[in-house]
């Protein structure tokens, strides 16, 4: 998934459309849905630019910007003066994550720690590897499902491309499953996140 929500430069675009497979097994995972594929919506003449200008649209303007991809932005938890801004207290404690995971966003990336590609990317990495599995489950319960609902249920609403239309929807699917797999750890390991 956060490869689906990183900016889709052409390059970005092909490595997509290889990965149709890939997001067949996801779906199938996910849900009895077969979905339109998003492989196959990303694909055709101009598809990188088509995603592109609804990426521009929708996450980074010019203009208002309907759906910035940041949990800092999203976030409810915090005080009503810093609601829906950039580089909120939830930055710094992702930074500590990310520093617990021996891991960095790259200076001069183009994304701050709290966009959702970013996230989601460090999420997967958590769950690669033995003895991170708490730093997964804060990445998930204190970040992720603090936020995302909030981000998908607003790109399907303004969304104009079908591509992140259905983007919100698996992405919604996915986290309720991710949410019943950390369940069952909470269920195994009391006392942990």
């Amino acid at each position: 998934l956060a490869h689906w929500w990183s900016r889709p430069v052409t390059d970005e675009v092909n490595t997509w459309l290889g990965a149709a497979e890939l997001e067949t097994d996801i779906r199938r995972r996910l849900s009895t849905e077969a979905g339109s594929g998003l492989a196959q919506i990303a694909s055709g003449n101009d598809a990188a630019l088509a995603l592109l200008d609804e990426y521009e649209r929708l996450f980074v303007g010019p203009g208002p910007v309907p759906c910035p991809p940041y949990e800092s932005f999203w976030r409810q938890d915090v005080a009503v003066d810093i609601r829906r801004s950039l580089m909120g207290p939830c930055t710094a404690d992702l930074r500590r994550l990310y520093g617990e995971l021996e891991i960095e966003v790259k200076p001069g990336a183009g994304e701050l720690p709290d966009h959702i590609s970013v996230e989601l990317e460090a999420l997967g990495y958590a769950l690669s590897f033995e003895g991170t599995d708490s730093i997964a489950g804060e990445l998930f319960w204190d970040h992720l499902r603090q936020w995302l609902p909030r981000l998908a249920r607003a790109v399907a609403h303004e969304a104009e491309h079908p591509f992140y239309r259905e983007l919100a929807a698996v992405t919604a699917e996915w986290l309720a499953r991710v949410q019943g797999y950390f369940e069952l750890v909470r269920e195994a390991r009391p006392g942990r996140p």
